[in-house]
C-alpha cells in the first residue's frame, strides 16, 4: 500500500508540472506567415530563392517584419540565434537592429540583436536587454567580421549571465538578472520595433531554444 500511494505521488507531482518547452525554428522564408504567427510587413522585404538557403532581404531604410509572438515568453533561461548576412551600408546604416523582442506597452522589459559596421566593411556585434531594475549592453568593437557571408548570432542567458557569441564562439558576457518578457510581446526583424535603425541584408532563420546551449 505504502508503494502505490508513493507511485500516485509522483503521478501527481508529474501531472502538476507544465509540459516540456520545445525549440522554436522560424524559418524566414516568406513574409505572409513566420512560424504560424501574423506578421505585419514593413517597405518590401523581398524573398530570396538562394543556393540551399532562402531567406528574406531587407534594404536597410524601410523594410521590416512584425511578429505576433514572443517564444521566450515562458523560458526561464535560452539562447536565440539568428541566422543572417550583413551588407555594406556605411555610413548610413551604421547601427542595425535586427531582433527586438518587447511588449509595445511595456517598453521596461526588451531584447534586442544589433550589429555596427565599420568604415573598412566589416561588422561586430551588439546585444542589449533591459528590465525595470536595470540594462545590460554588450559590445566590443575589437571582434570585427567580414560582410556578404552568412553568420549565426546568439544571445545565451542562464542563472544570470548573458552571453554573446558569433558562429558558437563567446566574444561578450555580462551579469543581469532576467525579468520575463510577456506572452503578449512581439518579435521584429529587421528595425526595431518603433522603426528605425533598420537592417541591410538577409536572415534565413531564427531559433528559440529553452536552454543556453552553449
Amino acid at each position: 500500500m505504502r508503494g502505490i500511494s508513493l507511485f500516485l505521488l509522483v503521478l501527481f507531482i508529474a501531472s502538476c508540472e507544465g509540459p516540456d518547452q520545445e525549440e522554436v525554428v522560424w524559418k524566414i522564408d516568406n513574409i505572409r506567415e513566420i512560424g504560424g504567427n501574423t506578421v505585419t510587413v514593413h517597405g518590401e522585404p523581398k524573398f530570396v530563392e538562394g543556393e540551399g538557403t532562402n531567406y528574406v532581404e531587407f534594404n536597410g531604410k524601410k523594410d521590416g517584419l512584425l511578429i505576433y509572438a514572443n517564444p521566450i515568453s515562458a523560458m526561464e533561461e535560452f539562447t536565440i540565434e539568428v541566422d543572417f548576412k550583413p551588407y555594406p551600408g556605411f555610413p548610413e546604416n551604421r547601427e542595425q537592429r535586427f531582433l527586438h523582442i518587447q511588449d509595445p506597452e511595456n517598453e521596461n522589459r526588451r531584447i534586442l540583436i544589433e550589429l555596427r559596421l565599420t568604415d573598412q566593411n566589416e561588422w561586430y556585434g551588439d546585444w542589449f536587454i533591459k528590465s525595470e531594475n536595470e540594462s545590460l549592453t554588450l559590445i566590443d568593437s575589437t571582434h570585427t567580421h567580414p560582410l556578404n557571408q552568412w553568420f549565426t548570432i546568439s544571445m545565451v542567458y542562464s542563472n544570470g549571465n548573458i552571453r554573446g557569441y558569433v558562429n558558437g564562439k563567446e566574444e561578450v558576457s555580462g551579469n543581469f538578472q532576467y525579468l520575463p518578457i510577456g506572452e503578449n510581446a512581439k518579435t521584429s526583424l529587421g528595425t526595431r520595433m518603433d522603426k528605425r535603425s533598420w537592417f541591410k541584408g538577409g536572415i534565413s532563420e531564427v531559433r528559440f531554444t529553452p536552454e543556453a546551449d552553449f
